[in-house]
């Protein structure tokens, strides 16, 4: 079940990069009041902080399926919550405050920002600024010249502002994918029900959904997200066939 797990995550994230290879997605939902601006707008939002926060609450209560009395159902999902928090939660830090700055890729969001603003000449001493500044900067600008962007959702503007750090990799398609490998794990090894069993891509088509709404967005480019979604495979199969790290989420052996 391991090996599926990670074959399928694996085969989600090649087919991820496939998708947005063939079909041109790019800025395609940042119209305003657009159905398809909305879906992609909410699907990012359900891998920003709160959506992953009520991911993990829902991965844990099917760690739990299987335990009996109420005690052990409390400390089997305490003990998964906070290991897959630290978890999270410590890679989440890596990548905003190691990663990303060490490679220091460009944001497609802020080169639109710019060319709309005339001002691309700008973009490399805009990143010799903190992330902090970077948004002041953004914000400023939006709120001096308004009519430069109401072509542009609201919602997504303000997102896009609220962005101001590097573009490589996508956290939210980390995230997203590694907690899909985690999530799926549960339900392959935590339940006993096929029905459920069964489901177990499900947490991979939310991921995969996570990473086109990140193009979609304007966010992030392809190579953001697929370096985002092997990632998040790679890490989230390492947690799984370590022991110690399996052992926060299931008491069962890897096969």
């Amino acid at each position: 079940m391991f090996r599926k797990i990670v074959l399928f995550g694996l085969f989600s994230a090649f087919l991820l990069f496939g998708i947005l290879s063939v079909l041109s997605l790019s800025f395609s939902a940042i119209a305003p009041m657009a159905k398809w601006t909305h879906v992609a707008y909410y699907l990012t939002e359900s891998g920003g902080t709160i959506g992953t926060f009520i991911g993990i609450v829902i991965a844990c209560y099917f760690y739990t399926i299987n335990e009996i009395g109420f005690k052990n159902k409390a400390f089997v999902f305490g003990k998964a919550f906070i290991g897959l928090a630290l978890v999270i939660g410590t890679f989440a830090a890596i990548n905003e405050k190691f990663t990303k700055p060490l490679l220091k890729l460009q944001r497609p969001s802020h080169v639109y920002m710019l060319n709309q603003l005339q001002s691309i000449n700008l973009i490399d001493s805009l990143y010799t600024l903190s992330k902090a500044e970077r948004i002041a900067y953004f914000d400023l600008k939006v709120k001096e010249q308004p009519t430069l962007f109401t072509q542009i959702d609201p919602e997504v503007l303000k997102h896009w502002v609220a962005e101001g750090g590097y573009s490589f990799p996508s956290g939210h398609t980390f995230n997203a994918f590694l907690l899909a490998m985690i999530f799926s794990f549960g339900l392959l090894h935590n339940t006993h029900s096929k029905k459920w069993q069964e489901l177990f891509f499900l947490p991979f088509i939310w991921a995969i959904g996570i990473g086109i709404s990140r193009v979609a967005l304007g966010a992030h480019s392809l190579v953001d997200v697929s370096a985002g979604a092997l990632l998040g495979v790679l890490i989230g199969g390492i947690l799984l066939y370590i022991d110690f790290t399996r052992h926060l989420i299931t008491h069962k052996k890897v096969n």
